[in-house]
């Protein structure tokens, strides 16, 4: 992915967005042809991602190199809340993950993955279930596990503009997309703070 420098997201950001995958998608190259498939994830161990696949979708049998698009918060920037001269723009969060993929055909190995599932997004565990029915089902699907190889992240969030653009933004932002505004305050105004003061810190120095 590209990422200009001013728009690569912190580093101390980057396991905290990873720590709250929910969802993302899965893209594998068949027959010379992109497929893609949008998937709920588990965050195993910090540098691992399960899930699983019908057993009919193409990509039930793209074992190797894969990519997993995650998105964060994202909206369109309107040019009325920046100022004259200024252009529409959309602000956002990605991560883009390169990693390996290995597919699982284990009942049991299906069903545990499940189970984190289960006990990450509902009140429920797979215990909850008729043991029988989760095993006819696992061996409809195809377990997903992805190593984590490498990690592409990317806040684009107005940090070309000025401090005070910034905030024009956030505010218009914060009734419809809160998360947002705030990632605008919380990572462009620092950096924007510290753009300016290595400015000011090049400027030759004028006696008075």
């Amino acid at each position: 992915m590209y990422i200009p420098e001013h728009y690569r997201m912190p580093e101390p950001d980057v396991a905290a967005f990873l720590a709250e995958t929910r969802t993302g998608t899965l893209v594998t190259v068949a027959a010379g042809r992109p497929v893609a498939t949008f998937l709920p994830w588990t965050l195993v161990d910090g540098d691992r991602l399960t899930s699983h696949l019908a057993l009919v979708n193409p990509q039930a049998a793209a074992d190797g190199e894969a990519l997993v698009i995650l998105m964060g918060a994202d909206a369109y920037v309107s040019d009325e809340w920046m100022g004259d001269g200024a252009a529409p723009t959309w602000d956002y969060e990605t991560v883009h993950l390169v990693g390996d993929l290995t597919l699982h055909r284990d009942p049991d190995w299906i069903i545990s993955s499940w189970d984190d599932l289960l006990r990450r997004f509902s009140h429920r565990t797979a215990a909850d279930y008729d043991p029988s029915w989760l095993e006819r089902t696992a061996r409809a699907v195809v377990g997903v596990e992805f190593r984590i190889r490498e990690v592409q992240a990317k806040s684009k969030l107005s940090q070309k503009e000025s401090a005070a653009t910034v905030r024009s933004i956030a505010d218009h932002l914060a009734p419809a997309c809160p998360r947002l505004s705030a990632r605008l305050e919380a990572v462009s105004l620092p950096h924007i703070a510290a753009r300016d003061e290595r400015v000011q810190a090049a400027r030759p120095y004028t006696r008075p």
